[in-house]
């Protein structure tokens, strides 16, 4: 499944060029593809459709269609949202148009009209803006998608549907739902964004004509996660390494009220493979782990009075641990204090390689975002949808609305991994793409389950996998072992625990 924003489209539209294509003949080949997708859903002769066309090249398209459905049979009328569009290529689209002595009536100027047409239209083709809309529906736009609301009528998108961007499937009020859209060449962001889905419809992806060549070198943004990207980036074991070669994780984990979540941690980064394991916590949480894990090492860190790691002292006894790990694990049961802030960004600040921040980590991000510039390493964030929410000052409603939007803007302006957990967990990397997971279920919907998966991130940077290839691995092998977990105890009965020794069959049956 490749994926391309709305630029990358422009740029293999203009590689095409350079393979004796024309953008006339992109947009002719456009309009026909469109025209005959149209004419496999249903016979069009006889039938009464109406094309609404806005100023830009997606009009253009749509005059095309306008005149494939015509010369088909069909009783056409076009209609102009905001005048003729200005391009070359839409401009003779137009002419051909009009030579055919195709019905053409322009709003606002021809509303009763058009409003009488609509009332008896059995199609109507939405190619007012196509990939170039951005913000809110308003005057002509508007109220051309509230007439082809209100129309008893299938209504077919072209390429995006009115009033929704296409590289976030951020809707505008009253944007346009259509039954079909129709994809020209490439799926977009709002292709595969379930939240565009009411106003997509079923997706047709249909051929322009653009040789494969014109692709080369454009990445695709979005991606599914497979199991063989997961083989690819863990590497088999070297018979001739030691403890030494898998790397060293420092975990600042927990507090006397959550020292379970440390204990979760560090087991998960265990099963995954790190060489040494250090847990930087208060003595009681170094109790707890080392009750459960024999293989830990253990920095005892004083307490503050509510129980957490007393920032102003440890600090000090932290530095030639954080200078020595290979990665750092930041947040996992620290509890949301000022202390937590404190030893943050101490960490962000010291830090030598790659810090992963989770759980109250993120908590106190929230109150000053600004600290991430203030890191020289690889940044990783793991919010659930309410950490996401504070950290983007919105309600948890709005991130869960448009999650891919919010993660993918997020990781490029503050130059992190975002890994946003939820159903279909996604990893944003600082460029712009965007990774699905397609693994895991509610069964995950417990406490602890987000603190294993933020350890076997720990585990797998610090051996020198890369952020972004560190996340993928564990977010879809943590959806996998659950997964398994909850065909053999239930969703409902599963702890985030079980999750280990499910964790361990699906390595060994990678032989890794």
């Amino acid at each position: 499944m490749k994926v391309v924003t709305s630029n990358q489209m422009k740029q293999i539209e203009e590689n095409s060029l350079a393979f004796d294509l024309t953008y006339a003949r992109l947009m002719e080949n456009a309009g026909s593809a469109a025209a005959a997708f149209i004419r496999r859903l249903t016979r069009v002769e006889g039938l009464n459709c109406m094309v609404f066309c806005g100023a830009g090249n997606n009009g253009g398209d749509g005059f095309v269609v306008a005149r494939r459905l015509f010369e088909s049979g069909a009783n056409v009328v076009v209609v102009l949202v905001d005048g003729v569009p200005s391009s070359d290529a839409a401009q003779s689209m137009f002419e051909l148009l009009e030579r055919m002595e195709i019905p053409v009536f322009s709003l606002p100027q021809d509303r009763e009209k058009i409003d009488s047409c609509s009332a008896q239209a059995d199609l109507i083709v939405d190619a007012i803006y196509g990939t170039g809309f951005h913000g809110h529906l308003a005057g002509n736009a508007r109220v051309a998608a509230g007439i082809i609301a209100d129309a008893i009528a299938a209504v077919i998108a072209l390429d995006v549907p009115s009033g929704v961007e296409c590289d976030t499937a951020k809707a505008g009020e009253g944007a346009v739902k259509a039954d079909f859209t129709i994809v020209f060449d490439s799926l977009k962001p709002v292709h595969v964004i379930p939240s565009a889905q009411e106003h997509c419809g079923k997706i047709e992806t249909v051929d322009i004509g653009i040789p494969r060549e014109a692709h080369a070198g454009i990445p695709s943004v979005f991606s599914d996660i497979t199991m063989d990207m997961v083989t690819a980036d863990l590497p088999v074991r070297d018979p001739d390494s030691h403890k030494g070669t898998y790397g060293t994780l420092l975990a600042i984990c927990g507090s006397e009220r959550y020292r379970g979540a440390a204990s979760l941690a560090a087991a998960g980064a265990l099963r995954s493979g790190v060489g040494i394991c250090k847990v930087a916590s208060v003595p009681a949480v170094c109790d707890a782990v080392a009750a459960r894990l024999w293989e830990p090492v253990f920095l005892p860190l004083p307490a503050s009075e509510s129980g957490g790691i007393l920032a102003e002292r440890a600090v000090s006894m932290l530095r030639d641990s954080v200078q020595a790990a290979s990665c750092i694990l930041f947040g996992c049961g620290l509890g949301d204090t000022e202390d937590t802030f404190s030893l943050l960004a101490y960490t962000l600040r010291s830090a030598k390689t790659p810090v992963i921040v989770d759980a109250d980590g993120i908590n106190a991000l929230a109150g000053n975002i600004n600290i991430i510039q203030e890191a020289n390493v690889p940044v990783i964030l793991t919010p659930h949808p309410g950490e996401m929410a504070r950290l983007c000052g919105v309600e948890t409603e709005e991130i869960q609305r448009n999650r891919v939007g919010y993660a993918r803007d997020f990781a490029a302006q503050r130059g992190v991994t975002l890994v946003l957990k939820g159903h279909e967990t996604l990893v944003a990397s600082p460029d712009g793409r965007v990774l699905f997971n397609r693994t895991g279920g509610p069964g995950l919907a417990k406490g602890g389950s987000g603190d294993i998966l933020a350890g076997m991130i720990g585990a797998f940077c610090a051996q020198g996998i890369p952020p972004e290839s560190a996340c993928t691995c564990a977010v879809h092998l943590h959806g996998l072992a659950g997964d398994r977990a909850a065909a053999r105890r239930s969703e409902y009965g599963m702890l985030p625990s079980e999750l280990l020794e499910d964790l361990c069959d699906i390595l060994l049956s990678c032989q890794l």
